[in-house]
């Protein structure tokens, strides 16, 4: 483990070698009590007056959420937070553009902590296993709406992160750039699935959560955008980024005016309330057929 660590945070300009990441990975799986000595051992490696060597440390977490077990490594992680730190990173002149991604990425990686914590869950690892994800079947009065603010928040912090290259090698830039490009593509599809499913229920929402659904629909569709343009940009560099990018789809942008508009009725409830009772008549209709058709 410690070979390995000190391995893959070489003070070289190149990201850390798969070998030594696939070791790592492999004890997250295999042995989960030693996360906390990895993490501690990155800690120690990350107090060193390098920025490469802090760098290849974030790589280094980021790589374990994502690939090893992530959970187990998020849960620890908050016992170690200490180990995100940069505050002993100087600004190197020669290293410009590095430094600032770095900062950015850094912000980006407290924050999928701070997010981990808040919703108990890593929604970017479980929208690769399930076909349909929490968010899209979450109830309102179960936290829809808190829990997708909560993943807008995330991909605000990734769409922060416009890495800018430096002269010479960029391999650690790259590294980390891919690392963002993938989680953002997962993170898109969750808010996605959540507004289709915050768009089936608004019409049934009080008032004010209907407020709060209508301003995530407004991010959603100022995000897509945003979203669109960052993973145009990241395709013209795929070929240094190691992956293919997809093109997303989304759900519809355009129906933030009538959204509004249907808040803002004077006779917002009366038409809630008739809008609840034609569905809940539509409900039994249905279950009345089904029932005729087996009789």
């Amino acid at each position: 483990m410690e070979i390995a660590i000190r391995k893959a945070t070489r003070l070289e300009y190149r990201p850390p070698k798969q070998k030594h990441l696939q070791t790592l990975i492999n004890l997250t799986y295999h042995k989960p009590a030693l996360i906390d000595e990895i993490l501690v051992a990155l800690g120690r490696r990350g107090r060193e007056n390098s920025w490469i060597i802090i760098y290849k440390v974030l790589i280094i977490v980021h790589t374990l959420i994502r690939q090893g077990n992530g959970d187990q490594t998020l849960s620890r992680l908050q016992k170690h937070a200490d180990i995100l730190s940069i505050h002993r990173l100087k600004e190197k002149a020669s290293a410009y553009a590095s430094i600032r991604n770095l900062h950015a990425y850094h912000d980006y990686l407290v924050d999928r902590l701070a997010a981990f914590g808040e919703c108990d869950m890593d929604y970017i690892k479980t929208s690769s296993k399930e076909h349909t994800g929490r968010l899209r079947q979450l109830a309102v009065a179960q936290g829809l709406l808190r829990e997708t603010t909560i993943v807008q928040r995330q991909i605000g912090f990734c769409l922060s992160c416009k890495f800018q290259m430096d002269i010479g090698d960029n391999a650690i830039n790259f590294n980390a750039q891919r690392l963002v490009v993938e989680d953002l593509l997962a993170l898109f599809q969750v808010v996605n699935e959540a507004v289709v499913n915050i768009l089936e229920h608004y019409f049934t929402m009080s008032q004010m959560d209907a407020k709060l659904a209508l301003e995530i629909y407004k991010r959603f569709a100022q995000q897509t955008q945003e979203t669109m343009e960052y993973l145009d940009n990241a395709r013209k560099i795929q070929h240094e980024l190691g992956i293919s990018i997809p093109t997303v789809n989304h759900a519809p942008l355009s129906l933030a005016s009538a959204l509004e508009e249907y808040l803002n009725d004077d006779g917002y409830e009366d038409r809630r309330q008739s809008y609840i009772h034609e569905k809940q008549q539509q409900k039994t209709r249905a279950s009345t057929m089904g029932e005729g058709s087996f009789s």
